[in-house]
C-alpha cells in the first residue's frame, strides 16, 4: 500500500474529499476548505492511501508535543471490511513509534439509535491495540471517547491544544471534558 502526502494534489483532494464527506457527519468535521488549508500547516499530514494506484482511503494526522492525534481515518466504502483499516492503522505506528497515538470516537451507549455501529468501531480500536484513555470530550455537543497507544494517557489540556493547532482558537470554545 502505497502512502501519498497531500500537497495540493489534485488527484488526491478529490479522492479524499469524497471520502471525506460521505464518511464523517457534516457536524462532526469542519468544512472542506477549511479541512485542506489546515493539512497544509506544519503540524498536519494529510495522507492518502492507494493500492495500484486505485485510492483506499485517507488520514489526517496532527502533532503535539509527543502525541500523534489521529483526527480522521476511513477507507473508502469499496474496500471496507478487507482489513485496510488495520493496515493503515500499523502503518501509523510504525512511522510515528516515539509518539503516543490518540483518537477519539463517538459515545458507545446503549441509548444511541446507532449503537451497534459504535460498539463496531470501538471494538476494531480496540483489536489494533488502542486502549481506553478515560477522558470523555463534548465537541459541539457530540460526545466522544478517547483512546491511546502510548506511553500514557492524554489529559483534556493536551487534547484541547491539539485541536487548536489543527483548527485555530475557535477549539477552545467548543470542546470541553464531558
Amino acid at each position: 500500500m502505497e502512502q501519498r502526502e497531500y500537497r495540493n494534489d489534485r488527484k488526491i483532494k478529490s479522492d479524499v474529499k469524497k471520502l471525506y464527506v460521505s464518511a464523517f457527519p457534516k457536524n462532526e468535521r469542519p468544512p472542506v476548505h477549511y479541512f485542506f488549508k489546515s493539512a497544509l500547516k506544519g503540524n498536519n499530514k494529510l495522507i492518502a492511501y492507494y493500492e495500484e494506484n486505485e485510492f483506499i482511503g485517507f488520514t489526517y494526522l496532527s502533532y503535539y508535543k509527543d502525541i500523534c492525534y489521529i483526527f480522521f481515518l476511513a477507507v473508502s466504502e469499496s474496500k471496507r471490511n478487507m482489513g485496510y483499516g488495520s493496515k493503515i492503522i500499523n502503518q501509523i505506528k510504525r512511522d510515528n513509534s516515539d509518539y503516543v497515538l490518540l483518537l477519539c470516537y463517538e459515545e458507545v451507549d446503549e441509548k444511541y439509535v446507532d449503537y451497534e455501529n459504535r460498539k463496531n468501531r470501538e471494538k476494531f480500536y480496540l483489536k489494533n491495540g488502542f486502549k481506553n484513555n478515560e477522558l470523555k470530550t463534548n465537541e459541539f455537543g457530540v460526545i466522544f471517547q478517547t483512546a491511546y497507544i502510548g506511553k500514557h494517557k492524554v489529559k483534556i489540556e493536551d487534547y484541547i491544544e491539539i485541536f487548536v493547532l489543527g483548527f485555530g482558537e475557535l477549539a477552545r470554545k467548543y470542546i470541553k471534558e464531558a
